[in-house]
């Protein structure tokens, strides 16, 4: 077990990386989306329309806050059970918040909501990567990748490059009111099973990890 500081400016995972064969990984996720749910309902004709975009169930629906980035089957149980006792205490230091989800941005690897503001949620980022490589050896502790943002779609790399992307976004702003308004009170550990061509994400759950009292 390590206790180094986190290496600085380390490179997130790339949106539709596609994992080595067998891999599942550690999360933690965003997952009190109830709100969010009627959202995407709302953007989901322009989703059907863009070519290769794979949309997200609602159960499925999740902000990326942070990742162990190596198989999670050579966590040990002790590694694991450890990792959620300092989640717990770390993150339970940090006040609950709002926060805005959308409006939609289309990236040429996904459709997704963009969240606001930042400092709440980049400070939650920070404290859970930091505790990552506190417990996990081998500097694998990884933030999201950019801002924070809920997927509404995944293409995956074979879907290629697309001319059509601009006209994508322009129809996403069409939708209103575009955006919806959330209190983040805790998030789950979970472990995340991709498939094939990185176009979906499912898990299951490892942990609750309540934020403290606004």
């Amino acid at each position: 077990m390590t206790y180094s500081a986190p290496a600085p400016e380390r490179e997130a995972p790339r949106s539709g990386q596609t994992w080595p064969e067998g891999w599942t990984k550690l999360h933690v996720y965003l997952t009190d989306l109830e709100e969010v749910k009627t959202l995407a309902d709302s953007y989901r004709p322009v989703i059907d329309e863009a070519p290769g975009d794979v949309p997200v169930p609602h159960e499925w629906l999740h902000a990326t806050i942070a990742s162990v980035e190596c198989d999670a089957a050579t966590v040990t149980e002790t590694t694991r059970s450890l990792l959620v006792e300092r989640l717990r205490r770390r993150v339970g230091e940090l006040p609950a918040f709002d926060l805005t989800v959308g409006p939609a941005l289309a990236s040429m690897s996904a459709i997704m909501l963009d969240t606001f503001p930042d400092r709440d949620f980049q400070r939650l980022v920070t404290t859970c990567v930091e505790v990552i490589d506190e417990v996990v050896d081998g500097g694998v502790g990884r933030p999201c990748g950019g801002p924070g943002h809920v997927s509404l779609s995944y293409r995956s790399d074979s879907a290629g490059d697309d001319d059509a992307r601009g006209h994508v976004q322009n129809h996403l702003r069409d939708v209103r009111p575009g955006r919806t308004n959330i209190t983040v009170t805790g998030v789950e550990l979970v472990r995340v099973f991709q498939t094939s061509g990185a176009s979906s994400y499912t898990w299951e759950n490892v942990a609750r990890i309540p934020l403290g009292q606004s």
